[in-house]
């Protein structure tokens, strides 16, 4: 009993010092069918792409729906303590950055259960892909991603501004909020 607390402890510690890794957790995604807005549910609009889009094009496709805005990506999971955090946190920049024009993406997996997803997301303004475990692992794979959170910001030309995907982590409102103003 005593090991399984101590390992139980080292596996917490790891998580909210290092970040998460990708779980393997096989949770079916039955939203994944089109490239269209599915639903609002509280304050997030739930998102979906066909399930035959993969890897790089992945994130292609969903920022080709959002040409000349200013956007950050996420890219979370509901098991990941540190994806948590940050959505708490940017919560005191989101509603200024939104009025002028920002749009906010959250990107998970299948690996965050459905209905914890769907309860987690209602209080979480933007918009939100829960992509399939093949589509997940393939972007996380072509775009280097070791660990989430993971962050990019891209500018209204398109063009990417901030990218942590190969570090991750939350880099904190100090440092987004200046760099999304100015891209507005």
């Amino acid at each position: 009993m005593k090991n399984l607390t101590i390992a139980l402890a080292l596996l917490l510690i790891t998580t909210l010092f290092l970040g998460c890794k990708q779980s393997t957790e096989n949770t079916p995604n039955t939203n994944a069918t089109t490239v269209k807005n599915e639903e609002t549910l509280g304050k997030a609009q739930i998102k979906t792409l066909p399930v035959d889009i993969q890897g790089k094009d992945i994130l292609q496709e969903i920022l080709a729906a959002y040409q000349g805005k200013v956007v950050l990506v996420d890219f979370w999971a509901t098991w990941c303590p540190p994806c948590r955090r940050a959505l708490l946190e940017i919560d005191a920049i989101k509603p200024q950055l939104i009025s002028q024009g920002a749009t906010f993406i959250y990107i998970t997996g299948e690996t965050s259960p459905l209905a914890e997803w769907r309860q987690t997301i209602q209080d979480v303004e933007g918009d939100h892909y829960r992509l399939t475990d093949a589509q997940w692992e393939s972007l996380l794979t072509e775009l280097h991603v070791p660990g989430i959170p993971a962050y990019i910001l891209v500018g209204k030309d398109g063009e990417e501004i901030y990218s942590n995907l190969t570090q991750g982590g939350y880099p904190g409102n100090a440092t987004l909020k200046p760099l999304i103003e100015k891209a507005l």
